[in-house]
């Protein structure tokens, strides 16, 4: 399963305009139908959102690379477990990264009337570059949960394991689907991210993955 450079780029200028649009016409509109009522969607979300924390898919991986190698060895196990931590934590830093050059705030900043929505990255141009990137940096150590809203962590996770599960079980494909699709919707509900959010983890899970797998290829798949 491996895509043409055209499809790569198709695919990832159709979700950066998904991404654009989103911010723009939806995020806050979402963001406030799920604020509007937090006892009831956050509990949900929450519950739902602990299927998509890495550090299960982190510590699955492990646990299966170590069992493969000294118990009950198995290379090609062995080497899919690995392929597992590796996007895992590939998809992690690419994500980590980004949240904090991009600096978003969570939809928290709509709570109790308020209007607080955006990046920092693109704030105060009136400031000088260097004060520009002390405020960002300072607020962002000051509140570094509150800022690192985009791209969602754990849809990009999730997304990394969709990938994973087609590539090596495509029959169940509409199954990893609809249970990544819930997952990620689940931080809407949560009011942690916006529909952008969403959408920018599934492009980093997605091509990150694809592009460990180019790689990784031949071990995975145990070819010649």
């Amino acid at each position: 399963m491996i895509f043409s450079k055209k499809a790569y780029i198709a695919y990832s200028l159709t979700m950066i305009t998904l991404i654009i649009m989103s911010y723009f016409t939806l995020d806050e509109r979402v963001a406030h139908l799920f604020l509007s009522d937090v006892k009831t969607y956050e509990p949900i979300g929450d519950f739902i959102s602990i299927f998509g924390e890495s550090h299960w898919y982190i510590g699955t991986a492990i646990l299966g690379f170590l069992f493969f190698k000294f118990y009950k060895k198995n290379e090609l196990y062995k080497q899919r477990f690995l392929f597992l931590l590796y996007i895992n934590l590939f998809s992690g830093l690419i994500s980590l990264v980004l949240k904090h050059m991009f600096g978003r705030i969570r939809p928290w900043g709509l709570r109790n009337g308020n209007d607080d929505y955006g990046f920092l990255l693109f704030q105060n141009w009136d400031m000088g570059f260097i004060e520009k990137m002390k405020y960002h940096f300072t607020t962002l150590a000051d509140a570094p949960t509150t800022y690192t809203s985009f791209p969602s962590g754990h849809t990009t996770t999730v997304f990394s394991i969709f990938t994973y599960l087609v590539i090596l079980f495509p029959r169940y494909i509409y199954l990893w689907l609809v249970l990544a699709i819930v997952i990620s919707c689940s931080r809407l509900l949560a009011n942690d991210h916006f529909v952008s959010d969403l959408l920018a983890g599934i492009i980093i899970g997605t091509i990150s993955t694809m592009f460990l797998y180019s790689k990784l290829r031949k071990k995975i798949e145990n070819i010649s």
